[in-house]
């Protein structure tokens, strides 16, 4: 009988040790996880979306101010510089445009009798102002340019056959190779964006650039001194096709069947008033800081997460830039901190990167990308927030060959969060994803690359408008965000099994 007492003893008191060092554990993880709060969130969300930064656009003296305020909080948390020259910064020149006023844009209707009106439009509601136009007016007729793309490697030239020197020419989004899970979408990738359609209406003399993009601020389309842009949106879009036997929607589609253009001119007269002054002394930067790990092998292994800074800035209205994508970086913010004043120490070393010059053109992304000192080689994964903090439900991706990698955060959720949850892990080859994305950036330069979304939105979006302030984000769903991520980076960190 004593020996197998002296047996159960045996089995029973490493038992005991092992689940009270789990349950040990697990109450210093829980310690931060729980002083994660909504109430301080939203007090970063409103400093972001304050006065101060006046929506944060690169190269803007505002959006120093709010990359600043970035590194004062790291610094405050005991997060050190990774940046240029042992500073939170890795800094780039960017020029940036200043909308003086909301512009004009105006339909002139010849009438019977001779007589002319002219039909005005609305800011914002019907048209948004060029935020990187060149300043003057145009009044000229407005000829339907499909997509604006000239790729004769693609037998396909929006431009072909019609003159549009001295005119207004009418721009969609996009390419006609609407699938991006599709492997011939890569060959359209470089002409989807917004940069190149403008350049490409500056080659062939157009004088005025109407983009058919919602009537957003879009400050990622270049600047030309002498090209006059402008964004519409539904009614000024009906108008110019009224009459005309057809619509923007049905010759896009046209275009998307078979591939080849529809360009006319639509007889239709318009004017567009911008009022801009050029900074070429502009500067920008990434805000870069590292929880260094603990594990003398480890710590040379690297998490990096990141999500931009930057919002569109000022034209007429302050787009104050909430949801996108102060969202991101506030949800990066707090998970940092949980994360550096955790009990639990890291292994591994985290990377928080808050990019510059997303919104106009990635430009951020694309130098940390190239040129840091987090190598991809030694890199677990780099995890991307961009609008991360409107719904109910949240949403995280990595690519197929490395899915393990979602099962930190499932298994966050899962445990301690309890929100609905999707994941993916699509294959590289056949999904490309959204091209003007920080994330794409990084995985086409190598980076295994995850994003975490939300899902379900549950209050009105308001993308590149007027209206994306702290009242449009659900500031719960980013407090879960911050905490699975608090979680998930915590064991991903700490799992010496885990390879690159």
């Amino acid at each position: 009988m004593k020996n197998k007492f002296f047996f159960l003893l045996i089995i029973i008191i490493p038992l005991t040790s092992s689940l009270n060092a789990q349950n040990d554990y697990e109450a210093r993880l829980l310690k931060q996880f729980h002083s994660i709060s909504s109430e301080e969130m939203m007090e970063w969300v409103e400093t972001l979306c304050s006065p101060e930064f006046n929506g944060r656009l690169a190269g803007t003296p505002e959006y120093l101010a709010s990359a600043e305020w970035i590194a004062s909080r790291l610094k405050d948390r005991g997060i050190k510089p990774a940046g240029d020259n042992n500073t939170y910064f890795q800094w780039f020149d960017w020029p940036y445009t200043v909308v003086n006023d909301i512009g004009n844009l105006s339909l002139i209707i010849k009438l019977s009798d001779g007589s002319i009106i002219h039909k005005n439009y609305n800011y914002p509601d019907d048209y948004y102002p060029g935020m990187n136009s060149g300043s003057g007016e145009i009044t000229a007729e407005v000829v339907f340019v499909g997509f604006g793309i000239t790729a004769p490697e693609l037998n396909y030239d929006d431009y072909k056959g019609i003159d549009v020197k001295g005119k207004i020419v009418l721009v969609n989004r996009d390419v006609p190779h609407a699938d991006p899970r599709n492997p011939e979408y890569q060959k359209w990738v470089a002409y989807c964006y917004h940069q190149y359609k403008l350049q490409n209406a500056v080659k062939h003399g157009a004088s005025g650039f109407i983009y058919v993009d919602g009537a957003s601020a879009n400050p990622n389309i270049s600047y030309d001194p002498s090209i006059i842009v402008c964004g519409i949106g539904p009614q000024p879009l009906e108008d110019i096709f009224a009459g005309l036997k057809t619509t923007n929607r049905e010759l896009i589609e046209k275009i998307r069947k078979s591939f080849k253009p529809a360009s006319f001119n639509t007889g239709k007269t318009m004017t567009i008033r911008a009022n801009t002054t050029r900074h070429t002394e502009g500067k920008s930067c990434n805000v870069v800081g590292i929880l260094e790990g603990t594990d003398p092998e480890l710590k040379n292994e690297f998490i990096i997460i990141g999500g931009h800074l930057d919002a569109v800035g000022k034209a007429g209205k302050v787009v104050n830039g909430a949801l996108d994508n102060a969202s991101g970086v506030v949800d990066i913010l707090a998970s940092a901190k949980a994360l550096a004043l955790s009990e639990v120490k890291l292994k591994r070393s985290v990377v928080f990167v808050f990019i510059g010059g997303e919104e106009v053109g990635l430009i951020g992304s694309k130098l940390f990308a190239s040129g840091n000192s987090f190598p991809k080689e030694k890199t677990i994964t780099y995890i991307n927030l961009d609008m991360v903090g409107n719904g109910t439900g949240l949403y995280v991706s990595a690519g197929s060959p490395y899915k393990e990698l979602l099962s930190y955060f499932e298994e966050a959720n899962r445990k301690y969060i309890h929100r609905p949850i999707k994941t993916a892990a699509p294959v590289p080859g056949e999904y490309y994803g959204r091209p003007r994305s920080d994330e794409v950036v990084f995985r086409m330069a190598g980076y295994r690359t995850m994003s975490v979304y939300t899902t379900d939105a549950s209050k009105k979006v308001y993308y590149h408008l007027p209206g994306d302030d702290p009242d449009a984000v659900t500031i719960e769903i980013m407090e879960d965000v911050s905490k699975m991520l608090y979680v998930g980076l915590t064991e991903m960190a700490n799992d010496s099994t885990l390879k690159y």
